[in-house]
């Protein structure tokens, strides 16, 4: 057992930045490890030794990394040498730059649970759980993110699955009981999304856009599409095509083999999303060759954030991760006027702070991903269509995107809310809507446009004189309204049907849940796949079904509750 606490060492994402690729992914490995040993004297990593040696500038000693232990590991299925598939999703590591005791850490980890399962070889599969769940809280948590990670780099080595979804199941059930949440709040996606939104209507300075057009570009094409922030960032410069069907983004998927889901790598994009991407590689061609879309020659001196080794020539994950940093200090906290504070300092210090104002987590860049995905999920694609767009050459990897459906529910309901009345444009209004006595009064309750028509109803009123209503019940209709003073008066009949319909949704969400399941584990079978149309439009009716009951909630919510 590795004597570190993980409260020391950086948390590891369980989204890889890359995938693997035999004959790229050695050769970029030994790039990565060629440069960082020449970044300290002390830091040894030779791809094809098995002893790593990484300096630890903090601790001012050496951190090891023993690969002979794969050594002894008998594989009995025909997959890639494991051991060098092992010190390439190590070498992603040292590319992120994590510091070495992160780095050393998780790959140790790892190493450990590849040595007990033998390779993950499912006659190991007891008594590698049992490893797993006899960690402590906090290291059983770290032990799951470094395994799913590389699962996400290379899914051929869990192929059916078996220890994808019960390393997951570990680790939603940990996170929950010690209270850890895996990615951003509802609230802090929506703050965000909105200064986006806002700050691109703009009139953008040239530095401004040549900084931040990849923040732009990022979170519209990212959040609808799952890519990994490698490939964004590997965006080639030519991947823009107009065809007769509109605009098309070639995108940087690497060539599969025949017994994998064969991937999507070229994507109709909207048009004003295309016009925007011409826009920009019309406006920084000047400033030289560049390989990818997002020119890295561009970005303005204040804006240099990676070391010259990076080939000026592309777009690099670090550059754009410094770039989300910076925007968020200097647009989002600076300019907008939010303040970045973890969750247990919000509750040291809430009672001086307006909490509108704060953001618990920062974004990551993989974090769009997970978004998309759920996304994905919640208008009914099925799961193998969900892999061919988001690149996955296994099934299996979706398995965790389940955890999280109620998550993105919520966010739903937020958002449509905020959609309701605000238009998602925070712009100049900002301070207005964050207040609270202004919110309610502009936005809540909802003065009706037609102010001649007020027809009364067992709770509330009816806007619409010719009350056409086309929902069971009158609350959930756009054209209802209810008084300040009747809304307190009957606040708890109004809270009771918020929570009968808060319970239908939740059991479309367990319907929508159980499909997932049904179609990952059985998607060879005729009955569950992607080509099955009765298994299919069960899927779309779900999604359907959800999406109306979110509607409906969101709009009582939006009318009555914000606030109270």
């Amino acid at each position: 057992m590795l004597n570190i606490k993980s409260e020391d060492f950086e948390q590891l994402e369980v989204y890889a930045n890359e995938d693997f690729n035999l004959t790229h992914s050695i050769f970029h490995s030994k790039q990565i490890l060629s440069s960082y040993s020449n970044e300290n004297q002390f830091n040894y990593c030779k791809f094809n030794e098995d002893t790593w040696v990484l300096y630890d500038e903090s601790e001012k000693n050496n951190r090891k990394i023993h690969f002979d232990c794969m050594s002894k590991i008998m594989l009995t299925r025909n997959i890639d040498d494991l051991k060098t598939i092992v010190k390439c999703w190590a070498a992603t590591l040292v590319d992120k730059g994590l510091v070495s005791r992160t780095i050393s850490v998780n790959v140790n980890y790892l190493l450990k649970v590849v040595t007990i399962s033998n390779g993950f070889s499912q006659d190991f599969f007891v008594e590698t759980i049992k490893y797993i769940q006899n960690r402590s809280a906090r290291t059983r948590i770290s032990v799951c993110n470094a395994v799913l990670n590389f699962f996400d780099y290379y899914p051929l080595v869990d192929e059916e699955g078996v220890f994808t979804e019960k390393i997951w199941e570990i680790k939603s059930k940990t996170e929950t009981k010690i209270g850890i949440r895996e990615i951003p709040s509802s609230q802090d996606i929506l703050k965000f999304s909105m200064v986006v939104e806002d700050f691109f209507k703009l009139n953008l300075s040239d530095q401004h856009y040549r900084k931040y057009f990849c923040i732009y570009l990022w979170w519209n094409l990212t959040t609808i599409l799952p890519l990994r922030i490698s490939e964004f960032c590997d965006i080639k410069r030519d991947s823009l095509t107009e065809g007769d069907e509109g605009f098309f983004l070639k995108l940087p998927r690497k060539k599969q083999n025949n017994r994998r889901i064969q991937v999507i790598d070229s994507i109709l994009i909207p048009k004003g999303l295309a016009l925007a991407i011409k826009n920009y590689l019309n406006s920084t061609d000047k400033y030289g060759e560049s390989t990818t879309l997002i020119s890295y020659l561009s970005l303005p001196i204040d804006t240099y954030y990676i070391n010259q080794r990076i080939d000026s020539k592309s777009f690099h994950s670090r550059a754009m991760l410094s770039i989300l940093n910076d925007f968020y200090k200097n647009i989002v906290c600076k300019k907008y006027g939010f303040q970045i504070m973890e969750q247990e300092k919000v509750k040291a210090v809430e009672k001086g702070i307006t909490l509108n104002n704060i953001i618990n987590r920062k974004i990551r860049p993989n974090d769009t991903r997970h978004f998309a995905f759920l996304n994905l999920m919640t208008q009914g694609y099925h799961p193998v269509e969900i892999a061919r767009l988001g690149g996955h050459v296994s099934i299996y990897s979706q398995y965790h995107y389940h955890q999280h459906l109620e998550y993105w529910v919520d966010s739903e309901v937020m958002e449509l809310m905020l959609k309701f009345n605000l238009n998602r444009n925070i712009g100049q209004q900002t301070k207005d809507i964050f207040d609270e006595k202004e919110f309610k009064e502009r936005f809540i309750l909802r003065p009706s446009d037609n102010k001649e028509v007020n027809i009364p109803l067992s709770i509330g009123y009816c806007t619409d004189p010719n009350q056409n209503c086309k929902v069971d019940d009158h609350v959930f209709c756009d054209a209802w309204r209810i008084s300040f003073e009747e809304f307190k008066e009957k606040a708890e009949t109004i809270r009771k049907k918020i929570n009968e319909k808060e319970s239908t949704t939740k059991q479309l969400i367990n319907n929508l849940k159980n499909l997932y399941q049904i179609a990952i584990k059985g998607f060879k079978n005729d009955l569950n796949s992607e080509k099955n149309v009765l298994f299919n439009r069960e899927l779309i009716e779900t999604s359907k079904q959800l999406k109306h009951s979110l509607y409906q909630l969101a709009m009582l919510k939006e009318k009555v509750t914000t606030n109270e």
